[in-house]
């Protein structure tokens, strides 16, 4: 059982490690969306939010594939697939 608990380490800590990294850049995106979003009548706004945007939805989707393929590592460690691949 101990060393489950050894292979579960990485993959959280690589998940905080992405998320930390990515969180800042999207609360700054937001936050510059929702500060631009109040003088969306100036031309150069409207070309630059659908862009932010984009950005937005790129780094969200990371977080969430990262957070997504860590739960999906520690189900096949729990699992005992490395365990079971050891037999051949």
């Amino acid at each position: 059982m101990r060393s489950n608990i050894n292979k579960k380490i990485a993959p959280i800590v690589v998940a905080v490690v992405t998320v930390a990294a990515m969180l800042p850049i999207l609360l700054m995106m937001l936050g510059i969306i929702g500060v631009a979003g109040g003088a969306a009548e100036d031309a150069m706004l409207v070309v630059t939010l659908p862009v932010l945007g984009v950005y937005v939805l790129a780094v969200g989707a990371i977080i969430v594939g990262v957070v997504v393929a860590m739960y999906q590592r520690l189900k096949e460690i729990d699992g005992g697939e490395e365990d079971e691949a050891r037999k051949y």
